[in-house]
């Protein structure tokens, strides 16, 4: 899925919101299992659950449709039961704008395989803004709406409730993932309405680009959003010392570190205290 909405989405998801995750898969929380797939094309897992009676949930998210997700889920589904000896239920979510068309299942001599395919479009958005999760409500910017200005004023006005530094954080994820549905410039607006500290102007998706045409300065611009998302000012501390490193290779790890890390000191043991 595309970087720049992929550590926002996982972030979310990553806090479990009960409505959202009953939505999709009947169960309102779960215990997070580590999942490790032996490629480094393949990583881990976007989401992986042990649920009620002991059942394995396994969620994948696609902005894109892609004509090799079939694949790649059946193998995932082979790599998590030789890890935890379950096959689990597999969910592919998509939350792209082109009509969905990836196929979820096949047929062969002795073997037969399927997993869900759910379009967050059809999610109605008005389950989500019922709850008191945050996660929940800045999900609903993706799901389905007869009203959107309406939207973004319900999702805004629940989130103005929360303390400050946590209101902010949640706006930044919702600018973030408004883009997906090309309703950046419409939440911005509504957002610079409001008695808030974010700059909407230096907010835009992740800083990607800002050296149009250098591939360096796109990885830079999106390491910094990642950092500035996951830690917040003190994640932006680190670029300094992340604009000093003069590998690509070392640039490409430290970003995939951002998305394992649990904490900074493993983000400065890696660049070097």
């Amino acid at each position: 899925m595309h970087q720049k909405y992929d550590i926002t989405l996982k972030d979310i998801l990553k806090d479990v919101p009960k409505v959202f995750l009953k939505l999709i898969t009947g169960y309102e929380t779960g215990r997070f299992v580590d999942v490790q797939f032996p490629d480094i094309q393949l990583r881990e897992p976007d989401l992986a659950l042990e649920v009620e009676g002991g059942k394995l949930l396994h969620v994948e998210i696609q902005s894109q449709n892609d004509n090799t997700m079939l694949e790649r889920m059946y193998l995932y589904s082979g790599f998590i039961y030789n890890q935890h000896k379950k096959l689990p239920v597999q969910i592919l979510l998509y939350v792209g704008n082109e009509p969905l068309n990836m196929q979820n299942h096949m047929e062969g001599e002795g073997v037969k395989y399927s997993y869900k395919l759910i379009d967050i479009r059809e999610i109605d958005c008005c389950q989500l803004l019922e709850s008191d999760s945050p996660e929940d409500i800045v999900l609903a910017i993706l799901c389905k709406t007869r009203d959107v200005d309406a939207l973004i004023r319900s999702i805004l006005d629940k989130l103005s409730r929360l303390p400050l530094k946590e209101r902010e954080g949640y706006i930044r994820k919702l600018l973030y993932l408004s883009d997906l549905r090309k309703l950046y410039p419409k939440v911005k607006m509504e957002v610079s309405k409001m008695p808030i500290t974010i700059d909407v102007r230096n907010s835009d998706i992740f800083q990607e680009g800002r050296v149009e045409g250098k591939v360096e300065g796109e990885r830079l611009g999106i390491i910094e959003g990642m950092l500035e998302l996951k830690y917040g000012s003190a994640g932006l501390e680190l670029m300094d010392r992340v604009r000093i490193v003069n590998s690509a290779d070392k640039l490409e790890e430290f970003k995939n570190l951002i998305k394992k890390a649990d904490s900074l000191d493993k983000l400065k043991e890696f660049l070097g205290n």
